[in-house]
C-alpha cells in the first residue's frame, strides 16, 4: 500500500513555492487561496520575509495550499494513495486529498485556525521544543520540573525517542535547560509562534469549533488516519469533532505510522516541503521507502 502524508507547521521556508513546477494548478490554486485570505499568498511563499511567513495565521493556509497543489500533481502523474494522514495541520491537506473537504473549505479553515491561534498566542504567548534522545521518563521529569513555571504538556509523540512539548514561553525555556541536564540528543525550540496541542489553545476552541461545523464535510474517498486516535475514520461529524480536539489534544504520530504499518503501507510521499516526517518514519518504521514530492518534481 502507499501513503501520502503531509507535514505540519515548521516545514514552511522561504521560496518554498517555487520548487513547484509552473503549471495551470499552481496558479489556479494560488489565486484561489490569495482571493480567501485577502493578500498574494504565492509572493509570501516566494519571497517571505521569513519572519511574515512563519506567523502562524499565514503559515497555515500557505502550507495548506503547497501541499495541495503537489497532491493535485502527482495524482496527475498517477501516483495515487491508498491511505493518507496528516501531522497537525496536515490533517487539512490529507481531508482535501482525501476529497473530504474543498480546497475553498480547506484555505477557509486554516486561515481562520492560524488567526485565532496568532490571537490566543498573543494574549498568552506560548512556544514548542523538540527534544530527542530521552526516555519516556526523563521526559516526564522535564515536563514536571518545567510545569512549575508555567503550562506544559506533551503535544506531539512523533517517533520512539522524539517528542515535541508545548506551553507557556518560561515553561519551554525552562524545559529546554533541564532536557539539556540529563543529556538529551537535542532540545531545539520550534519555529512556531504558539504553543499548539496545549491547554493555552483552549480560548480558541469554541470559535473554531464555530468555523469547522460550518463547512461542509464528505465521506473520505481515501482512508485517512486522523491525529487524536490514530483510527481510520469514515463519518464527517467524527471526523469534524476530532479536528476540534487536535486543537488542544496531542498529536499521535507514532501510533499513526504504526497503524500504517499494520495495515501493510510500504511506500510513503511526504506531500509538501522538507522532509521531516521522512525523518520521522525512516525512525519508525523499517523495510518502507519514503519519497519527497519536492524530489519527484526537482530531482
Amino acid at each position: 500500500m502507499l501513503a501520502f502524508v503531509f507535514p505540519g507547521q515548521g516545514s514552511q521556508y522561504v521560496g518554498m513555492a517555487s520548487k513547484i513546477p509552473e503549471s495551470s494548478i499552481k496558479k489556479e490554486l494560488f489565486d484561489k487561496a490569495s482571493s480567501i485570505v485577502g493578500f498574494d499568498l504565492l509572493e509570501v511563499c516566494e519571497k517571505g520575509p521569513d519572519s511574515l511567513l512563519t506567523s502562524t495565521d499565514i503559515t497555515q493556509p500557505a502550507l495548506f495550499t503547497v501541499s495541495s497543489i503537489y497532491d493535485i500533481l502527482l495524482k496527475e502523474r498517477a501516483i495515487k494513495p491508498d491511505i493518507v494522514a496528516g501531522h497537525s495541520l496536515g490533517e487539512y491537506s490529507a481531508l482535501f486529498s482525501a476529497q473530504a473537504i474543498s480546497f475553498e473549505t480547506g484555505v477557509r479553515l486554516t486561515r481562520t485556525r492560524g488567526l485565532l491561534m496568532k490571537g490566543a498566542s498573543d494574549k498568552s504567548p506560548g512556544s514548542m521544543l523538540a527534544v530527542v534522545g530521552l526516555s519516556k521518563e526523563k521526559v516526564d521529569e522535564v515536563i514536571s520540573e518545567a510545569s512549575k513555571f508555567g503550562v506544559i504538556v506533551l503535544a506531539n509523540y512523533n517517533s520512539f525517542d522524539q517528542v515535541v512539548l508545548s506551553g507557556s514561553v518560561e515553561a519551554i525555556n525552562q524545559a529546554t535547560l533541564v532536557a539539556k541536564e540529563k543529556r538529551a540528543r537535542l532540545a531545539r525550540p520550534l519555529n512556531v509562534s504558539a504553543a499548539f496541542h496545549s491547554p493555552l489553545m483552549e480560548p480558541i476552541v469554541a470559535e473554531m469549533s464555530n468555523a469547522i461545523d460550518k463547512e461542509e464535510f464528505k465521506k473520505p474517498e481515501i482512508p485517512i488516519i486522523q491525529n487524536v486516535n490514530a483510527e481510520i475514520t469514515t463519518e464527517p461529524e467524527k471526523i469534524k469533532e476530532n479536528l476540534k480536539k487536535q486543537l488542544t489534544g496531542s498529536v499521535k504520530w507514532v501510533d499513526t505510522l504504526l497503524k500504517m504499518d499494520s495495515l501493510l503501507v510500504r511506500e510513503f510521499y511526504e506531500v509538501g516541503p522538507k522532509n521531516v516526517l521522512k525523518g520521522l518514519i525512516d525512525k519508525t518504521l523499517s523495510n518502507v521507502r519514503v519519497e519527497l514530492a519536492e524530489e519527484v518534481f526537482n530531482g
